[in-house]
């Protein structure tokens, strides 16, 4: 029988590809981020670029990758923080 192999996807602010179980997945909704885990749209931030937004390490790139998911630019960052905070 063949072997399955784990989805790969991808983070919206270093591009890089990574299984499910390195990134957090999140979604825009009422113009509020919150972490999803249903059917439908939603984006993917690694491990790496949870750190550097919890140190405020390349902002505007973060800002920049949430931006053009949400479409809205309402302190965004500071919701991804939020949620960083209370997901560990």
């Amino acid at each position: 029988m063949a072997k399955l192999e784990k989805p790969i996807r991808t983070c919206v602010v270093c591009r890089s590809k990574l299984t499910k179980d390195n990134l957090i997945r999140l979604q825009c909704k009422d113009y509020k981020l919150i972490t999803f885990d249903g059917i439908g749209r939603s984006f993917y931030i690694c491990k790496e670029c949870q750190e550097k937004t919890l140190l405020d390490i390349e902002a505007k790139r973060i800002e920049k990758a949430l931006f053009k998911q949400c479409k809205k630019k309402d302190e965004y960052l500071v919701q991804l923080k939020e949620i960083l905070t209370h997901v560990r």
